[in-house]
């Protein structure tokens, strides 16, 4: 492979690496906690971060289950924002009590049933 090649795929490499921060961010994860998960060096996680390396198929794959978004969206940024919205829930739900979640429960339905103000004509 010539260098013309490894330069073209550079933007995308970026493109990948800034979405693979901003996913893992989101999560509240650390890259430490990423590189154990993954079983590689925290400047791995942040070199693959900085476009600098490549990301293996099952490292892909590991990342997507992690930070709960799927491989479609980590390649190319096109997401269903539902998907992302629930998955973040879910693990943000994680460990609270049997009372806590009953309270989230009352506040969603609460949220769910309160008016909603109306749009105006475009």
């Amino acid at each position: 492979m010539s260098r013309v090649d490894d330069g073209a795929e550079e933007p995308g490499r970026m493109q990948l690496g800034r979405r693979l921060r901003e996913a893992r961010e989101y999560v509240g994860l650390s890259q430490e906690e990423v590189a154990f998960a993954l079983s590689i060096s925290r400047p791995a996680v942040g070199n693959i971060e900085a476009g600098a390396r490549k990301v293996e198929a099952f490292e892909l794959g590991k990342l997507s289950e992690l930070y709960g978004r799927t491989v479609d969206y980590l390649l190319t940024g096109d997401a269903l924002v539902g998907d992302t919205r629930v998955a973040f829930l879910a693990r943000a739900t994680k460990g609270l009590s049997e009372s806590d979640l009953n309270e989230l429960a009352r506040f969603a339905a609460f949220l769910k049933n309160s008016p909603k103000p109306k749009r105006r004509a475009p």
